[in-house]
């Protein structure tokens, strides 16, 4: 162990020797939040609003099918019941009961097929100013909201520059967002990720 102990600390020496100084520069990164820009940009906005309005298209409807049930439930429930149609009754609240699991998958991949393309959709719009805005900012990472959770901490005026950044360009950019077409899925995040930059 002796004879261990000091060739590793003549390695470690010789690399923290060997690493030029240029290295020793600190890591350029920023942080970017496909939520936060469907909220500030015009045009992002506009293009996840057909995922607003296909939740709660689907949502209304799950809505009235679960009304449906619940009504069936208190006339089988109730004490005043013929018991000659208790039976017909029983069997119309089970064919409905599978109507409604059968419209609930339906609707949750309705809504993922919608996500899945708004997403697709910002991130084709957003990418290339995120990784313009990187090369121009020289950095070398950008997080983003949609990949895992790892920070523990950051300042939450920081995080926001950068997306704040890309909504002011992308809103400033040619073209008009496609209108958002009325659909059929609940509300909730765009999942896709935003194109990673180039170094």
């Amino acid at each position: 162990m002796r004879l261990l102990a000091p060739s590793v600390a003549a390695l470690c020496l010789s690399a923290a020797l060997a690493v030029p100084t240029a290295a020793q520069e600190a890591p350029r990164f920023a942080f970017f939040s496909i939520n936060q820009l469907v909220r500030s940009s015009k045009k992002a906005g506009a293009i996840f609003s057909e995922l607003e309005i296909t939740g709660k298209n689907l949502q209304e409807k799950l809505q009235a099918k679960g009304q449906e049930l619940q009504t069936l439930q208190q006339q089988l429930n109730s004490p005043s019941i013929d018991p000659d149609k208790k039976e017909a009754l029983a069997k119309k609240y089970r064919d409905l009961e599978f109507e409604a699991k059968k419209m609930q998958e339906d609707s949750q991949q309705e809504y993922q097929r919608v996500e899945k393309k708004v997403g697709e959709a910002i991130t084709k719009l957003a990418g290339p100013i995120v990784e313009q805005l990187a090369k121009e900012q020289k950095l070398q990472m950008v997080f983003s909201d949609q990949s895992v959770q790892i920070l523990s901490w950051a300042d939450q005026e920081w995080m926001k520059g950068f997306t704040a950044e890309v909504a002011k360009r992308l809103d400033a950019s040619e073209g008009a967002a496609p209108a958002a077409k009325p659909a059929a899925a609940p509300a909730a995040k765009p999942a896709a990720k935003p194109a990673a930059p180039k170094k």
